[in-house]
């Protein structure tokens, strides 16, 4: 297989970017742009979410075993770029943004989409990343809006 090849098809496939939160027992918190989440079940509802195996955000989820996925608007390009960014240099990703606890104790960013607080169900090794599976336990709607892609914002994760 041609490594280019596979990078430029790859990247063809439409991804939309949202903020992934988690809080554990001890208070901590994480949060970080993903954007390879889907929705893998009608009944129960569930969805996958992909981590970086080096993310700070890993240990948090891992401690926690919830999350929220928050869907970004279309015009909130500079938050996901603020989430986006490694919690090791950029320090506590959440502050300076209003949010609350969700009923898993996750949090809801004010001012975007919406969210779907999850709770993990399975785990499972995937290369470089880690797949978790996670059945839907709340969901939040705040408005009707478009939600942010990969295209629209200019990112392009490496294929």
């Amino acid at each position: 297989m041609d490594n280019l090849t596979a990078k430029q098809t790859l990247r063809l496939f439409s991804y939309g970017l949202y903020v992934a939160t988690t809080a554990d027992n001890t208070g901590a918190t994480s949060a970080m742009t993903v954007n390879w989440v889907g929705q893998v079940s009608f009944e129960p509802r569930m969805l996958s979410l992909s981590v970086e195996s080096t993310s700070h955000f890993l240990g948090v989820l891992r401690n926690s075993g919830v999350f929220a996925i928050n869907v970004l608007e279309s015009s909130q390009r500079e938050m996901a770029g603020h989430f986006g960014k490694s919690t090791f240099k950029a320090g506590d990703k959440l502050a300076g943004y209003q949010w609350t606890a969700g009923s898993t104790g996750s949090p809801i960013v004010a001012g975007l989409l919406g969210a779907v607080e999850c709770r993990v169900v399975s785990e499972h090794p995937a290369g470089d990343h880690v797949l978790f599976i996670a059945e839907v336990v709340d969901a939040h709607l705040n408005r009707e809006g478009d939600p942010l892609t990969m295209r629209e914002a200019g990112f392009r994760y490496s294929g």
